[in-house]
């Protein structure tokens, strides 16, 4: 297999029950796929894996050619993700919550406030970064949950419009 996304035998098991058993398929560059199924088929546990939020039974899968097992770190880098729940800390501003990603990600310090202010501008939130989460509406809270999956790319701030 060669491509942007290899997955090979990729399975985890929750004690005895093998909730992702031996998922097997590449994704190559400029491509997009999704993952369909029933409730409980194992679609969320597999993002977890190729994320890194969660380690794998047995198998293997590769990101951008990142091992999700031995290279985490570099796996988060190039990676976004936005949970199907809620993940923003309603405590805490649109800015801080941003920030404590910034950091998560690892982002040099010297560049966190210029990514961070970037990210919140990207998305339209500019307005609302001192606001406390709890205040945002449904849709502002996807906006910043958003941000926060991009908030390590470089395209940050390239852009003369926002989403909506």
């Amino acid at each position: 297999m060669s491509g942007i996304l290899e997955i090979k035998n990729l399975t985890r098991c929750f004690g005895s029950f093998i909730a992702v058993n031996e998922v097997l398929f590449s994704v190559s560059r400029g491509e997009m796929c999704g993952l369909l199924g029933p409730n409980g088929a194992g679609k969320s546990t597999t993002i977890k894996m190729l994320t890194t939020l969660l380690p794998p039974t047995s198998g293997s899968a590769k990101v951008t050619g990142l091992d999700i097992v031995r290279q985490v770190g570099a796996v988060r880098r190039v990676i976004g993700y936005v949970p199907q729940g809620l993940s923003a800390d309603g405590a805490l501003s649109g800015y801080e919550n941003l920030l404590i990603f910034a950091k998560l990600y690892d982002l040099p310090r010297k560049e966190r406030e210029d990514r961070v202010r970037a990210a919140l501008q990207f998305m339209g939130l500019d307005g609302a970064a001192d606001k406390m989460v709890r205040d945002y509406s449904g849709g502002m809270i996807r906006r910043l949950e958003i941000a926060q999956s991009a908030l390590h790319r470089h395209y940050l701030g390239t852009r003369s419009r926002h989403c909506a």
